[in-house]
């Protein structure tokens, strides 16, 4: 059996948080500086979860209008 990965989240003091609304996708960002090297996509295909280093740096949230329901201005 595989061990079980473990992955840190640290917040910072400032977190960056940008909105698409082209692309309807809500992006927060931890580490606005690094890249992702790897992805999860959860179950329902509409959050992704981008990690460096087993470090959490940005969450996208994808069709984020459909999710509260309402339009973004």
């Amino acid at each position: 059996m595989e061990a079980e990965k473990q992955y840190t989240v640290k917040i910072p003091a400032n977190i960056e948080v940008e909105y698409d609304k082209q692309n309807d996708i809500l992006y927060i960002h931890f580490d606005p500086e690094e890249t992702p090297e790897e992805e999860w996509l959860s179950e329902e295909g509409d959050v992704i979860l981008g990690f460096k280093d087993n470090k959490l740096i940005v969450i996208q949230i994808l069709k984020f209008s459909e999710k509260i329901g309402g339009y973004i201005l």
